[in-house]
């Protein structure tokens, strides 16, 4: 009942941010109730995610679904720092939807029937399972960059311009926060692919099987690195750029769920 409860919470919590941070870009009065909503449904997830840990001492971040519970956490906290340090309200607007939809649809996996020991969190797995997911949060961030880029270039295109023109950074800005994320995210990517060889080493006894995380994990970090090259060599900025940030996450996305879908067990995650 305790567990529906929190579930529920933050189902709900996740549910009126987005929709009062979407409002927000048209009466920024919607953005104190917005930020309300967060804070509710995260502290709840919070609540969810920590609750086994505290009573029975067990933590579970092996399966598919701990890990998206543990991403979309990630995610609005770091958001959360972002919108007090920051004060780019406005990001939540595109990020708290896709986060309520990451969490919504990670509902439909299939629950792991008991929890993992404390020993997964130690050693090389638990330093590349931290390390990606910090990667994939600041992919993500700079696609959200990306998508808030292309809205307001849209915008500008317009013989008419609606509000939340207004409400969004200078185009300049998220052009340049968006590959300063992406800049921070290939080297931090490149550490959690030499943890993962680690991993490897230990459970196939050599640096790299050609396992299907392994092999997508590194077109990954790929993709993002010809985004640099494009960028530096090519001086690829503005829209192109923006789009380029947008598609990458794709290929983070396959990664992170479909790879786990398609290619279930340990060569798979």
């Amino acid at each position: 009942m305790i567990v529906f409860g929190l579930m529920s919470c933050t189902f709900l919590g996740y549910l009126a941010a987005s929709g009062f941070y979407v409002a927000a870009l048209y009466d920024r009065r919607r953005e104190l109730w917005a930020r309300g909503a967060v804070y509710f449904g995260w502290t709840a997830q919070t609540v969810y995610l920590f609750r086994p840990i505290v009573i029975l001492g067990v933590i579970s971040t092996m399966s598919l679904y701990d890990w998206m519970a543990w991403f979309v956490w990630v995610v609005t906290g770091t958001f959360l720092v972002i919108q007090h340090r920051r004060q780019y309200a406005q990001v939540g607007s595109f990020l708290i939807p896709i986060v309520f939809l990451l969490w919504v649809g990670s509902q439909g996996l299939n629950h792991p029937a008991g929890t993992q020991r404390p020993s997964i969190l130690v050693g090389w797995l638990g330093l590349y399972i931290a390390v990606a997911t910090a990667s994939y949060v600041v992919f993500l961030l700079a696609a959200i960059f990306g998508i808030m880029y292309m809205e307001k270039e849209r915008e500008l295109k317009k013989k008419q311009i609606r509000l939340f023109y207004y409400q969004l950074p200078p185009l300049e800005d998220m052009d340049l926060i968006a590959s300063r994320l992406i800049m921070v995210g290939v080297p931090l990517f490149a550490v959690a692919l030499y943890f993962g060889a680690q991993t490897v080493k230990l459970v196939w006894g050599s640096y790299w099987a050609w396992t299907a995380k392994e092999t997508w994990s590194f077109i990954t970090w790929l993709v993002y690195l010809v985004y640099l090259g494009l960028r530096w060599i090519l001086g690829w900025r503005g829209h192109r750029s923006a789009i380029y940030a947008m598609l990458a996450f794709i290929v983070v996305m396959f990664n992170f769920i479909g790879v786990n879908l398609l290619f279930p067990g340990p060569r798979g995650y």
